[in-house]
This record gives C-alpha cells, sequence and structure tokens, in this order.
C-alpha cells in the first residue's frame, strides 16, 4: 500500500529533489500549457511548504499522453542513478509510468538504490520495499489499462469527429484552426499562393525557394524555406482542394470528407501542379535503379498498383553476408488519389522460396504444353496479337464514348464543371497511352517471322533447369529474359506472386 506523506517515517536528503511532468489532459476551458504550468504550480508549492528549495524540474511536456517514450524521463533516471537525487515528486503515479513493463524496468533500475518516489495525491513508494511490490504492480497494472482505455476512447473520438467534418490533424501551412474547422491564414495563404503561381509559371522548386527566401516569405515555423520535398508534399496535400483526411491506425479506417472548408486550389491547378511536379523528376517514384546483386533485381512490381518495387540493402552480417528487403509500395491510390497502396515489404530471404516454387510449377506447365500441343507456326503469336488490337480498339472506342458523353452531360448540366475536369484528364490519359499500344502491335504484328515455338519452348525449359545452381547474375540474366515481370501482393491479407511473361515468349 502506498505510505500517506504525513504518516511516513522517511527523512529524504539534502540531494537536489526530482520534479517530473508530463503533458496530462486539457482541463476545460484552459490550455495544455496552462494545465502543465497548473501541475508545476502544485509541485513547487509543495516543496516550498516542507522546505524544500533545491530541486530539478524535469517536463516532458510536448510527449503525447500515451507516449511512454519520455526523453526528459530517462534523462531523470539517468540523473538519480548517478546518484544526483534520491526522491523523485509527481503530482500522481500515474504521471511516472503508465505500463507494467514500464514499472517493473524502473523498479529493476532502481534496485539497490535508496531512491524513493514521492506522490502528492497517493504517498510515498518505495520501489526496494519487498511488501510493497505486489500492490506497486497491481497498480502498475491498473495504470495501463487506464492508458490503454483512454487511448481507445480518444480515438473512437477523433474518428467519430472526422467522420462529422471536423478537421482532427495538425492545421496545415496556409491555414489556421478555428473551432475545429481550417479557415485560410491571411499570411501563410498567400504565400502558398505564390508557389502554386510560380510552379504554373514553370519556375523549379529550387528557383521558388530562393525567392521566397529573398522577399522574407517564412514557414510555419517562422524559418526560412530550404527543402524542396517539403513544397512538393504540401503541393501534393488534397487538404487544399478543401477536403479533409483522417487515417485512424487503431480502426485501419480512411476518411475523406470533402468541402469542409475553404479551398486554396482549384482541381484543374492540383493536377496541372503535380503533373509538373513529376515531369521534372528523374525518378517520379523515387525507386531506386542502381544496379542490386540479386536473382530479382528490377524485376518485382506491385501486383496491385503496378508500380516497380525497389529492392535494397537492409543489412550486412559479421561474415559479410548481406541481406536485402523488397521496399512498400509507395504509390497513391484510390479513386480520388487519397490512400497509400497496402502492399507490404518483405525481406527477400522469405520471398525467394516462394519465387522458386513458381518457377518449378512454371517449368512444370510448358513442359505439359509442349507435349499436349503441336506448335510450329507463328499463328499462335499472330493470333494473341490480332486480339490484344481488336480488345485495345474496343478501349479506345470506349473512351471516346465516354469523353464525348461527359461533355454532353456538362452542356446539359448534368456533370459539374468539377466533376467534368477531374473524369476529362485521366481519360485523355488512358487515350493517349491506347493509342501508343495499338501502334506498337501492330507494328509487331507487321513484323513477324515464321518460327518454331516448340524450339523457343524447349529453350526456355533448358534454361531453366538446375537454374538455382547458376550465379546470380546468369539467373538474373535468364529471369529478365523471360519474364516481363514478378507481380508481388504482400498485404495484411494476403500473399500472393505472379510471373508475367514477356510477350516474344509466351
Amino acid at each position: 500500500m502506498y505510505k500517506p506523506f504525513s504518516q511516513a517515517d522517511y527523512k529524504p536528503s539534502n540531494k537536489p529533489k526530482a520534479l517530473y511532468l508530463r503533458k496530462s489532459k486539457k482541463s476545460a476551458g484552459k490550455t495544455e500549457k496552462e494545465t502543465i504550468e497548473s501541475h508545476l504550480k502544485r509541485l513547487t508549492d509543495f516543496c516550498k511548504e516542507q522546505g524544500w528549495n533545491d530541486y530539478v524540474i524535469y517536463n516532458d511536456y510536448v510527449a503525447k499522453s500515451t507516449n511512454v517514450n519520455r526523453v526528459e524521463y530517462k534523462k531523470m533516471l539517468k540523473a538519480c542513478l548517478d546518484g544526483k537525487h534520491d526522491l523523485i515528486i509527481v503530482v500522481e503515479e500515474s504521471r511516472l509510468y503508465r505500463t507494467v513493463n514500464e514499472q517493473t524496468n524502473v523498479y529493476e533500475e532502481l534496485k539497490g538504490t535508496d531512491i524513493a518516489i514521492l506522490s502528492i495525491r497517493e504517498g510515498y513508494i518505495f520501489p526496494n520495499d519487498r511488501n510493497q511490490f505486489l500492490t506497486n504492480i497491481i497498480r502498475g497494472a491498473m495504470n495501463q489499462q487506464e492508458l490503454e482505455n483512454f487511448a481507445y476512447r480518444m480515438n473512437v473520438k477523433v474518428l467519430a469527429s472526422a467522420k462529422e467534418g471536423i478537421y482532427v490533424n495538425k492545421p496545415p501551412f496556409g491555414y489556421f484552426k478555428d473551432k475545429d474547422k481550417l479557415v485560410p491564414h491571411p499570411i501563410e495563404s498567400k504565400t502558398f499562393r505564390y508557389i502554386v503561381d510560380k510552379v504554373l509559371k514553370g519556375y523549379v522548386i529550387a528557383e521558388i525557394i530562393g525567392q521566397l527566401n529573398q522577399l522574407g516569405y517564412t514557414t510555419k515555423s517562422n524559418k526560412k524555406w530550404k527543402d524542396a520535398g517539403t513544397i512538393t508534399r504540401m503541393l501534393a496535400n488534397r487538404v487544399y482542394l478543401g477536403e479533409s483526411h483522417y487515417y485512424s491506425k487503431m480502426f485501419n479506417e480512411d476518411v475523406i470528407v470533402r468541402d469542409t472548408h475553404q479551398p486554396l486550389l482549384t482541381i484543374e491547378e492540383f493536377q496541372k501542379v503535380n503533373s509538373m511536379i513529376r515531369s521534372r523528376s528523374r525518378n517520379p517514384q523515387g525507386i531506386r535503379y542502381t544496379k542490386i546483386n540479386t536473382v530479382l533485381d528490377r524485376l518485382v512490381v506491385c501486383g496491385i498498383c503496378g508500380s516497380r518495387l525497389p529492392i535494397h540493402k537492409s543489412w550486412t552480417n559479421k561474415e559479410g553476408v548481406t541481406s536485402y528487403q523488397v521496399g512498400k509500395c509507395q504509390k497513391i491510390i484510390g479513386e480520388y488519389n487519397e490512400k497509400k497502396c497496402p502492399n507490404k515489404s518483405i525481406s527477400l530471404k522469405e520471398l525467394l522460396p516462394h519465387f522458386y516454387n513458381s518457377i518449378e510449377s512454371y517449368r512444370e506447365g510448358i513442359r505439359e504444353e509442349i507435349k499436349s500441343v503441336d506448335l510450329d507456326t507463328t499463328n499462335d503469336k499472330k493470333i494473341m496479337f490480332m486480339n490484344q488490337i481488336k480488345d485495345i480498339k474496343t478501349r479506345i472506342a470506349e473512351i471516346e464514348s465516354e469523353i464525348a458523353n461527359a461533355k454532353s452531360y456538362l452542356i446539359k448540366g448534368i456533370l459539374t464543371e468539377a466533376d467534368y475536369v477531374s473524369m476529362i484528364p485521366p481519360l485523355e490519359r488512358d487515350l493517349k497511352e491506347l493509342n501508343v499500344s495499338l501502334e506498337d502491335r501492330e507494328r509487331l504484328l507487321g513484323s513477324l517471322t515464321e518460327y518454331d515455338r516448340r524450339t523457343v519452348i524447349q529453350s526456355t525449359i533448358d534454361s531453366l533447369n538446375n537454374i538455382e545452381n547458376e550465379s546470380i547474375d546468369t539467373q538474373n540474366r535468364i529471369y529478365r529474359v523471360l519474364f516481363e515481370s514478378l507481380e508481388l501482393i504482400n498485404t495484411e491479407d494476403e500473399f500472393e506472386i505472379r510471373l508475367k511473361e514477356k510477350n516474344d515468349v509466351s
């Protein structure tokens, strides 16, 4: 049990006392800072009442209520173990530790010392008193339960607020919060528009940064602009279209509410600005294209969105053996480009057994094909290209019809201008890509010469025999000759890999 301060025989030494504060739940009508200051006043007033005028304040003001990784907290523990303090004073015990694991770690750290904890609300706590140990741990479990319940309630509340259209994230550059609603900042919004206008005029981000600093425009934290990535990410944020986005990690739920505040960008400007930025990038997907010494180098793509997935070094052990990781997909997907692709990263060591199993299945499949079908001319390939050309022409006609209908609906007022603008560019982009594909297929069809498909398939089988014993470079070369890509799906709910053959093999 606690030993109330008034009843305890313990007399602390003359060493400086350690006063610890942690951000607590905001009191009604008070700011977070005012709540912290009220706790600090209680601690300092208590020390003055006891005649303890020598103390050191450790304040984890910046920590979140549910965050147990506290810098000042660790700093205080180190000072205690170094002999600078022998008494830690808090308003209540739950301010000091909130999980049983953290509590037992502290007790273990303080084992064999004479350090005591004084909670103004509860009394003295002696971590080295074996008679208190069990009750202390029970209280720790209750504190942890309180933390988890509080975190759950807060997440439920925030998620509900987000669904109501209340902006629950930190206000982005260009806005400030007024009663949970975003309002254009009188100065920052003008700076934002300056950036947008400069991009639309063709200036690169580096030039714009120089102009911003020369004119005295600062960031939200009143610092000079220096990172081009900051501006690029800012211009890709759909909050400037008047949309509120919130993702709940606890409930794995995306919330998107439109028209919640005044936009600073039109949809036309948003698409044009981001298109201009992407077109300037030498590597728009951020993919690592340097040679990586693996059998799957430059082969792995996302099976959900088709983006190439990078392979990078993970770590090297003491024997010099390097491990590799296939990175997670960074593509933004969704009807409104509002969420990240769910494909996760995976170690190459974990992926390769599945890949080799697929290779064996592929090899068996083409063995069966060469046994059961008499293939001797280019007819199969010609038919394949002719079918592809037919499908592409059908899709081109469909898109052209969609564009014509959209224009008609716009004129009749059935479709809003904003919806029309968001609909047409993707359709025109698809139309352009389809016309290029059509031209390529027609060119390939016209260039076909007679060949023996049986020979091609047999050559493929031969190249895959005992391939796992070949060098990494040889394996990678053969795989890249045979396959367009390895399509990987690795999400919370699904794992699948698919080998996509090149046209001249299938």
